[in-house]
């Protein structure tokens, strides 16, 4: 085994670069982009190595493939988002999988898991029916010597996070606040974490040069009018898509003729329904599906975000944006997200939320936060979920200090 004395960065998505960049920038220097290239059963990552590889080769982006290192070359400090894993049968998890189908469905459909999550804060079903043959079994200390975990939002939910498996994978947890900080301490007592914002969403240009960019790329955006952006996540339960863009946009099209509405899709949505984007624009509605953007400048570029759930949530917040909540109708969903207690649920308590049926509210409350320049709530909001602003240099002193300490 090769050992090479440099940090390296495990890309899992071509998304995941945006979130790396300002970190690398001004923490890490140079670092070795290493690309996964595995193939995996999941359809939303089917054509993911390719998808990944191709838009490296586009941005002129040095890498080196995963499978090239795996077994072959060990780095002195390896970043990942835990998003890489080998697919493989074994003992383990194919016990898990008879597991699964049998107890643990049983306990998924006679409603125990509820009792279960309220008790020991574990569903105990395994992955009930949707369980397959396959373990997930992380790599990162068969590539690195030191391991860190890099966070790819605050949307987690509070009884599942963090993973147990990390436990003995990462020595080091990167955090955006002080509340993942503590879900990782209370769960992995004596963990190593650092504190370190939102890099990929520090040093955006101003809000004018952000739209300048945003117009002079995205065709048919009329500068006259106030720009909303709409950013729905991939709402997926139990291998079902939940549908929380067709059902309101009845109601996204009524604000056509006062606002511009430019469509963030959540680049797994653009695998799994690729016909979503020419779906929407038909409708008169702005589509982005651009891969790597910068969504720093993206939200920047905005006078007021759409969301619903996920990270789109707690970057509008830190980003300091107007923001509104779109409910989901599925009351599966809502009940499914009420056992995992979600932190960008909580936002749902600051911030003005919708069901479906408020779409004349909606569009009052929107036309009154555009009107409305007191940034008072919003400035609170942000200190609420993530603290006073991170100084890159300390973040980089701390860093480096901790990995002398497992040198």
């Amino acid at each position: 085994m090769k050992i090479i004395n440099k940090i390296a960065i495990l890309i899992s998505w071509p998304r995941e670069l945006d979130m790396f960049s300002e970190f690398s920038k001004n923490v890490l220097g140079n670092v070795v982009i290493i690309a996964d290239d595995f193939i995996y059963t999941k359809d939303e990552r089917l054509k993911n190595g390719k998808s990944l590889i191709n838009f490296l080769d586009k941005k002129k982006i040095d890498y080196i493939l995963l499978s090239e290192v795996l077994g072959k070359i060990k780095y002195r400090v390896l970043f990942s988002t835990a998003e890489t894993y080998q697919e493989k049968v074994t003992y383990y998890s194919y016990f898990k999988y008879i597991y699964s189908i049998s107890i643990g469905s049983f306990i998924q459909n006679s409603g125990l898991s509820n009792f279960f999550l309220r008790i020991i804060s574990h569903a105990l079903t395994g992955s009930g029916r949707d369980a397959d043959k396959f373990g997930n079994y992380l790599i990162e200390r068969v590539i690195g010597i030191k391991t860190i975990k890099y966070p790819k939002g605050l949307d987690v939910n509070k009884l599942g996070y963090p993973k147990r498996q990390w436990r003995d994978v990462f020595d080091i947890y990167l955090c955006h606040s002080k509340i993942d900080h503590n879900l990782i301490i209370n769960k992995f007592p004596g963990a190593k974490c650092i504190e370190i914002g939102y890099p990929r969403y520090d040093n955006v240009p101003s809000t004018v040069h952000a739209k300048n960019i945003i117009f002079n790329d995205i065709k048919g955006i009329d500068a006259s009018k106030p720009l909303l952006l709409w950013m729905p996540t991939l709402i997926k339960i139990k291998g079902e898509i939940i549908d929380n863009i067709k059902v309101w946009l009845p109601v996204m099209t009524k604000l056509l003729d006062k606002y511009n509405l430019l469509v963030r899709l959540h680049p797994k949505l653009v695998v799994l329904r690729p016909e979503m984007a020419d779906y929407l624009a038909s409708f008169g509605l702005l589509v982005d599906v651009r891969k790597g953007r910068n969504l720093g400048v993206l939200y920047q570029s905005s006078d007021l975000v759409l969301a619903d759930y996920g990270g789109s949530v707690l970057s509008a917040v830190y980003m300091k944006k107007k923001l509104i909540l779109l409910n989901s109708p599925s009351k599966k969903w809502i009940k499914w997200r009420e056992k995992r207690k979600y932190i960008d649920d909580d936002v749902r308590n600051d911030v003005s939320s919708f069901n479906l049926n408020d779409g004349v509210a909606l569009i009052e409350q929107i036309k009154n936060d555009i009107q409305n320049n007191d940034d008072t709530k919003i400035d609170m909001l942000k200190e609420k979920y993530f603290g006073n602003e991170c100084n890159h240099k300390e973040i980089k002193k701390i860093f480096f200090k901790l990995i002398e300490t497992f040198a």
